[in-house]
């Protein structure tokens, strides 16, 4: 009887920790997504591209042991031969494959002299647990530009959660 308690014991502080870690590692590292903008590209123009949402949480299934999954913050970079002042407005929506789009985070009226990377405002406050434990995440980027780019510029989206441990 007492083996038993203590398993029961261990068993439980074991997957408390599961989840800790896993929270940890939902909070820590970004989902991350890269998209290019050709040359050319025509201005005052809204355009969109999507991109598959890449993140650590993907390869560890680490969302299984979270749960109030919410944005916390956001940030849009460009290469370093390039400015974000190039760009008007961004915005950036998560979804399902295509399915249940949310707008996680924009930013209007960006300044021309920003440099290489910009926070952007986050724009929910939802749960987004279903959609974070699904595994098929996608991003979807809809931007307007001030000028046509003269080359090619790789957009880097970075959108970083909080969330609490799965205890039950």
């Amino acid at each position: 009887m007492k083996n038993m308690f203590l398993s029961a014991i261990v068993a439980t502080a074991t997957l408390a920790s599961c989840s800790t870690v896993s929270s940890i590692l939902q909070n820590t590292f970004p989902y991350n997504a890269t998209v290019l903008v050709t040359s050319g590209s025509p201005a005052n123009t809204t355009l969109s591209s999507v991109s598959a949402a890449q993140s650590i949480n993907q390869l560890t299934g680490s969302g299984a042991n979270v749960k109030d999954i919410r944005v916390s913050n956001a940030t849009f970079s460009v290469n370093s031969n390039a400015s974000v002042g190039l760009f008007k407005s961004v915005k950036v929506y998560l979804s399902n494959n295509g399915s249940n789009e949310i707008l996680v985070a924009s930013r209007e009226d960006i300044p021309d002299n920003v440099g290489n990377s910009l926070a952007l405002d986050v724009k929910t406050n939802s749960t987004l647990d279903n959609m974070m434990k699904s595994g098929s995440v996608q991003q979807r980027l809809v931007y307007v530009l001030k000028q046509s780019p003269t080359s090619d510029i790789s957009v880097k989206t970075s959108v970083g959660f909080s969330s609490l441990p799965l205890t039950n």
